[in-house]
Formats: C-alpha cells, sequence, structure tokens
C-alpha cells in the first residue's frame, strides 16, 4: 500500500510539473517572446493588384518593428473569398495573418462565403483608399453628368466591370441608388482582369485606384470620369469627385489585419502596437500616400467599431438594392 500511495504522489507530482511546464510555455508564446519565427500574412488577391502592393509595404515595415520576416501568400480565388478561407482555418498562434478590406463583409451578406468578420480576431485598420470611375477614350463620356444622363435615357446598356462579393461591386450599387439609374454589371475576378476589360472597351465602366490605373492613365488609354473620395486625389488633383458632379456619394476600400478566432489577446495586442508605429513612420505614410491611398490607422478596439458600424451601412444599402442574402 505504502508503495502504491508513493508511486501516486509521483504520478501526480510529474502531472503538476507538466502542466506547470506547458502553462509557461504557452505564457511565453503569448508575450514577450512572441514573434520566434517568420510571420504569414495571407493576400487573398493576386499579385501585382494595388491590394497586395500596399500590403507589401505594410508587411516590409512591420517586420522591422517585429524583428522577424513578413512572408506574402497570395492566394487569389472568388473575390478574396479562398485566401480568406485558408487563413481562417490556420493555428491561431500568430504566425498567420490576414489581409482583408470591405469585401469579406459583403462577401458574406451577398451569399458569396458563409464566413465574416466576426470569425477572426481584427489586429488594425491600416489604409482607406478611394477609386477613380474610369472608361475607355473611345467613348463619348467626359464627365459624370454625361454618363448619368445616358444612363437615365438607356437604362441597363451601360455596363460596369466588378468583381461580384467585393467592395467594386459595391460602387456600382451606390451609383445606381444615388442617381437612380440602371447599370450592368458584369462580374470579373480581380483588379487586373478588370482594368484589362475597360481599356478594351469589352465594357463601359470600371473603378480603379492610382496604382492600378497608373499605366494606362499615362498612355492615355484610359479616360477618368469621376473620383469617389470626400475631396480631390492628391495624385491626380485635376478629376473632380462625384460629389462635385452632383453624385453624393463617397465610398473607399478599408484596408486591414486580421487573425484566425482565438489568437491570444496579447499576441493580437503586440501587433497591434506595432502596427500603430508603422503607421506613424514618416516613409510609411510617403510610401502609402505615394500610391494614392490614405494612412487611416485604428487599433484592434476601434477597428471593431468601425467595422461594425460599415456593416450595418452596407447592410442598408444591399437591403435596398434587392442584393442581400437572405
Amino acid at each position: 500500500m505504502r508503495k502504491k500511495l508513493i508511486l501516486s504522489a509521483l504520478l501526480l507530482s510529474s502531472a503538476l510539473l507538466a502542466a506547470c511546464s506547458d502553462s509557461e510555455s504557452s505564457a511565453g508564446t503569448d508575450a514577450g517572446t512572441y514573434p520566434e519565427k517568420p510571420i504569414q500574412l495571407v493576400v487573398p488577391w493576386s499579385a501585382g493588384g494595388d491590394t497586395d502592393a500596399i500590403y507589401r509595404i505594410v508587411g516590409d515595415e512591420l517586420s522591422k518593428e517585429l524583428g522577424q520576416k513578413i512572408v506574402i501568400q497570395n492566394v487569389a480565388g472568388a473575390s478574396g473569398v479562398v485566401g480568406a478561407q485558408q487563413a481562417k482555418t490556420a493555428k491561431a498562434d500568430g504566425y498567420t495573418l490576414l489581409a482583408v478590406h470591405d469585401s469579406v463583409a459583403m462577401s458574406q451578406m451577398t451569399g458569396q462565403s458563409d464566413f465574416g468578420y466576426s470569425d477572426f480576431e481584427p489586429v488594425a485598420l491600416m489604409t482607406s483608399s478611394y477609386d477613380f470611375i474610369a472608361t475607355s477614350p473611345e467613348n463619348p463620356w467626359n464627365s459624370m453628368e454625361d454618363l448619368i444622363e445616358d444612363a437615365k435615357n438607356n437604362p441597363g446598356s451601360i455596363t460596369y466591370a466588378a468583381s461580384i462579393g467585393s467592395t467594386s461591386q459595391l460602387e456600382p450599387v451606390l451609383m445606381e441608388s444615388v442617381a437612380d439609374v440602371k447599370l450592368n454589371i458584369v462580374g470579373y475576378d480581380g483588379t487586373a482582369e478588370r482594368m484589362k476589360a475597360v481599356v478594351a472597351n469589352d465594357v463601359s465602366l470600371g473603378s480603379v485606384s492610382a496604382i492600378a490605373g497608373k499605366d494606362y492613365i499615362a498612355d492615355n488609354r484610359m479616360k477618368l470620369l469621376g473620383y469617389n473620395g470626400e475631396e480631390r486625389s492628391n495624385v491626380l488633383p485635376d478629376v473632380p469627385t462625384l460629389k462635385e458632379q452632383g453624385l453624393d456619394m463617397a465610398t473607399g476600400t478599408n484596408r486591414g489585419i486580421v487573425a484566425p478566432k482565438g489568437t491570444p489577446e496579447s499576441i493580437i495586442k503586440k501587433l497591434s502596437d506595432a502596427l500603430e508605429t508603422v503607421a506613424n513612420n514618416e516613409e510609411f505614410i510617403e510610401r502609402i500616400e505615394g500610391l494614392g491611398t490614405e494612412v487611416n490607422f485604428k487599433n484592434s478596439t476601434d477597428y471593431l467599431e468601425f467595422i461594425d458600424q460599415s456593416e450595418e451601412e452596407m447592410r442598408a444599402l444591399l437591403e435596398k438594392s434587392n442584393l442581400l442574402s437572405e
């Protein structure tokens, strides 16, 4: 009996020591030692687009702050859904992050995906971008007034390139609502494909950022009719805003970083704090503004509030346009 009691005590002591060891190891991972290896940032769109360009700059600067390499992994498909799904199911240890913008909510609300922002941990909002409305120089419109007049006279005849379930679909939907017109929205998977279609005049219109359309604009292969920001772009200040042309609308693409659900709060905070330092770095600001994008940092707490408000506004618009999935 005595030997059995001693054996039981030894086994219990071993179990307690193992538990303490695991707890200390986990605490070390959650707190000061993170990160101890490269971090993968999944960008769920193709390389070479404006979103990819922005996150490569973010990754460069975040790497300097954390002392570990940020590895960009482009996983394109289904307007960002494929890559987001991959990141969603990754281990929640801070070594897989996801680059996101408003399409996460858009895809869920329109039935393109069965998950949304609530399936991730918000880390930080980093930038906000506003698009230009572009067309081929072969088309007769030289302003948004010309375009809207034509759209009113010919309902459904003017085509607009968009990635279905992404923010590029939201822009023509909002335009239809504000101007009381009907457009023919045509689906393309990704910015590059949309821009090629606009330049070839396979579609009448498309939304384009300054960085994505710079070569086409410089070569006069693309004509810009208006800017979708609150104020004129610093990069192309000669293009009037939609508001200046009688359309009471301004909608942007808000890009941030999230982590798989269950990622430790201490890791989220460390990442958010590092990204705040990045966002206040003058070199980072210059690089981002050079892409025609604005730095718009919000920490993890404020980002969550921003997401909630944005989703409420998006839901109301989609419901009005009969695009909200039941």
